[in-house]
């Protein structure tokens, strides 16, 4: 960790008084007409917000990690009501003190496009969004309370949604079709309940776009995110790529699927299991045992990959197994300070779950490559490209399953296959997310019946062919399983942009290994400070979500995989 330079050591970052008082100094330091002085200045604040930014991390890992710990609860919601108000209060007055000093355009080398992002957060900056933003993120967190509670008793214990959806690669179809039904059945009890919590959510980012003066949410959104090299126009013309060149595959590929498996159609419960019925694949026994066949297939592949993975072991920053009280889902997080990532993951002993902790880790390789990003603007990366960075590394790890599966050819073949047609199936799922994030937001006064609807009209649209027949409540609500639409809405068609990227890594590591994953981590050391476009370029990929490149990139895929 470096030595504070501004912040003193023993703050207390419960102490708003004393918070205050720096931001005070901040905004009241006479910065003289030299570039050096406003430079200083800038990291003087770079700092401040780095050191409540990992107060912020950490204290969210500790409720994700437990969402039964009231204490936990409490430090983050205090945290998230007391002092996030007053980050982004002053936040908008120095931006404003900043874009207002004469120096400012001497730095445009350096800070031009963190410049550029300041100029957006003045424009759409609103006083009446600050209570707002906390309300948000308590009904976040309350939603998180729901989700994280949600379990079942199945098989005589108690399992989370996460256990149970293990269950998918059993062989005995009626045990995976009772175990979907009993997680489906445990998630329709909290419909109405998730309806309610979507619904507030709604409500609070509708208010906050017509604070910001925008014509509507995806308005704001767009600016918010700061997409300047795409627009929403862009993002339905994806969907229909996405309709007419991945759908077709993915319907061959369920077809294929229910011919090895004797089926007429198959149905949502066989969708995981290997077509073949041969027993799951079970790659290790333990989260620790997890980390350690990881880390030693990042060190085959690349040494500096191999490094990092290794210090987070050592660190203990990768919390991986799945637990009564958990959060669902992963994420990886900084600890903007200390510049270090921690990964969050709920592994159940599948093959899945090594593609989990190497994407998860390919974000904290990332966060190991921009370390040195002067300021804390910089070290937090456009999604579009911070997926690419997670993506990359499980389609390169593909490339050596031997720390899990040895000489087993056989498994190895299965563990590639089931990765490649994940790749097939995400392009749809997140066009229809995407689409389905339009739709709502374009329709600001439906209602939770109306949601459904619309979302059964997307499923029909990207129907591959999976039978839902005595299972429509289900089918109609099969939107609520995202978290991303609750937690952060719009962020999601980032994954189907990064794909394409990340395939394109992939295909020049194919050719040159060290020279493919060189040019990412150069690209990662970039952190924000260059376009996403650039980002792309000094990762030797383009930035191009259009048939040109998505027709023949998944004509690669699909060979690769009909090879094995």
């Amino acid at each position: 960790m470096k030595k504070r330079n501004f912040v003193p050591e023993n703050l207390n970052p419960d102490d708003e008084k004393e918070i205050s008082k720096l931001y005070r100094a901040l905004l009241q330091r006479d910065i003289p007409v030299n570039v050096e002085k406003l430079r200083q200045w800038i990291l003087d604040w770079s700092e401040l917000e780095s050191v409540l930014g990992e107060v912020s991390s950490r204290r969210y890992v500790a409720m994700t990690c437990d969402t039964r710990d009231e204490k936990a609860a409490k430090a983050y919601s205090d945290f998230v009501e007391n002092i996030q108000p007053l980050m982004i209060e002053y936040d908008d007055k120095l931006n404003r003190k900043l874009m207002a000093h004469p120096s400012k355009d001497a730095l445009k080398g350096e800070f031009g496009e963190w410049l550029k992002g300041v100029q957006v957060s003045l424009d759409l900056f609103s006083p009446d969004n600050i209570p707002l933003e906390t309300e948000e993120n308590k009904a976040i967190q309350a939603y998180q309370k729901i989700t994280g509670g949600m379990s079942v008793e199945f098989d005589g214990e108690v399992k989370t949604m996460q256990q149970l959806a293990a269950y998918m690669e059993k062989t005995d179809r009626d045990l995976r079709e009772r175990a979907w039904k009993a997680m489906w059945n445990r998630r329709l009890q909290d419909k109405e309940a998730l309806d309610k919590s979507y619904d507030k959510l709604f409500e609070i980012r509708k208010q906050i776009a017509k604070n910001a003066n925008c014509k509507d949410f995806i308005d704001y959104i767009f600016l918010a995110k700061h997409r300047f090299d795409y627009t929403p126009a862009d993002c339905e013309a994806f969907h229909e790529s996405i309709e007419k060149f991945v759908l077709p595959l993915q319907k061959e590929m369920y077809k294929r699927r229910a011919k090895k498996m004797g089926l007429e159609r198959l149905r949502p419960w066989d969708l995981d299991v290997d077509p073949l019925s041969r027993p799951p694949l079970k790659p290790y026994q333990s989260g620790d045992e997890l980390i350690e066949k990881v880390d030693s297939i990042f060190e085959s592949i690349h040494s500096q990959a191999g490094k990092w993975a290794r210090e987070m072991q050592a660190k203990k920053l990768i919390d991986p197994d799945s637990r009564l009280g958990k959060a669902p889902g992963g994420y990886q997080i900084g600890f903007d300070e200390s510049r270090l990532p921690f990964i969050f993951m709920n592994s159940a002993n599948t093959d899945r779950d090594i593609y989990t902790l190497l994407h998860e880790s390919g974000h904290s390789f990332h966060q190991f490559a921009l370390a040195n990003q002067p300021i804390f603007a910089y070290r937090d990366v456009p999604a579009e490209f911070a997926e690419v960075a997670s993506m990359s590394m499980e389609l390169i790890g593909m490339s050596n399953l031997k720390p899990f599966y040895g000489d087993d050819h056989e498994a190895i073949v299965r563990s590639t296959e089931g990765e490649l047609a994940d790749v097939i199936w995400l392009f749809p799922w997140v066009a229809s997310i995407d689409s389905f994030q339009h739709r709502l937001y374009n329709f600001p006064e439906h209602t939770a019946e109306d949601r459904s609807d619309i979302w059964s009209e997307i499923m029909d649209r990207y129907d591959a062919g999976v039978d839902y027949s005595g299972l429509e409540a289900v089918r109609r609500n099969l939107w609520q399983k995202q978290l991303h639409l609750f937690e952060c809405p719009f962020y999601y068609i980032e994954y189907g942009i990064a794909q394409i990227g990340a395939l394109q890594v992939w295909a020049n590591f194919k050719k040159d290994p060290q020279k493919a994953i060189d040019d990412l981590f150069k690209a990662e050391s970039l952190g924000s400070s260059r376009p996403i476009p650039e980002l792309f370029a000094t990762a030797n990929i383009k930035f191009d979500f259009t048939p040109k490149t998505l027709e023949p990139l998944m004509q690669v895929v699909w060979d690769e995989l009909s090879k094995l």
